[in-house]
């Protein structure tokens, strides 16, 4: 940013963008029947996944969440993976796949505030069955303690299960938000109205021109520099219009 001039009140512009992410991980359980030997409370996990710039995991527990009593249900939960102790605002939905890969059994969708989970480093290196001793106890996750019983599971074994495997759909979506400058104090007029941003790489006075043409410049008045950000394209990147070209 160009230092101030006295008598010149500086000025400058941020940008804030918001738009949906949305996406959704399989979680495919092989030997479904072998799964039940799993201890009351214990959990299989998936291997993390990627939705709107944060980690997520699927935990499945074969025999219920609660460690106290063998449940007639299966629980299943997201959770947020990130490193990071700021709430994240989720959507999520849980189903179960059929033969054909469409779903057959699913709860509605539902919206949960998700604090991330630390690793602990003190603790040694896990196995794929866990009840969280490897973990900090932060965010307990958004799911469901009764997805399913295990006994309707089997009464659509025709539907749900194929060769002792059930496929588990979880979809997530959230806002992602991000941040960046719009306009430094700087933007450069042309006497016939073009106006750019001062960018670091060309300087004050923009891009190389394509012309030989000389054209006087002068600096953006206030009025000229509010309409030039207020007219920038909405989540596009900032372009800098130079003799009717754009450069990105």
């Amino acid at each position: 940013m160009s230092a101030a001039v006295p008598g010149r009140p500086s000025r400058s512009a941020s940008r804030i963008v918001a738009r949906p992410a949305d996406g959704f991980h399989l979680l495919r359980i092989d030997g479904y029947s072998h799964t039940k030997t799993v201890l009351p409370g214990q959990k299989l996990s998936s291997q993390p996944f990627y939705v709107g710039g944060h980690s997520w995991r699927v935990d499945y527990y074969p025999n219920g969440r609660d460690e106290s009593s063998n449940s007639g249900a299966i629980s299943v939960y997201l959770q947020l993976t990130d490193p990071t102790r700021s709430p994240q605002q989720a959507r999520y939905k849980f189903s179960l796949l059929d033969r054909d890969g469409v779903p057959a059994y699913e709860l509605p969708a539902e919206t949960g505030s998700f604090t991330g989970v630390f690793p602990n480093v003190h603790a040694p290196y896990g196995p794929a069955i866990g009840d969280g001793d490897g973990e900090e106890p932060a965010g307990p996750g958004r799911g469901h303690d009764e997805f399913i019983l295990k006994e309707e599971l089997e009464r659509r074994r025709g539907d749900l299960i194929r060769d002792d495997c059930i496929m588990i759909r979880c979809d997530v979506g959230v806002t992602q938000v991000d941040f960046s400058c719009l306009a430094q104090d700087e933007i450069v007029g042309d006497d016939d109205g073009a106006h750019y941003a001062a960018s670091p790489v060309y300087g004050p006075y923009g891009p190389p021109r394509r012309h030989p043409r000389q054209r006087q410049r002068r600096r953006a008045d206030d009025d000229e520099y509010v309409k030039w950000c207020v007219t920038r394209e909405p989540g596009g990147s900032l372009r800098h219009p130079v003799e009717g070209d754009y450069y990105e």
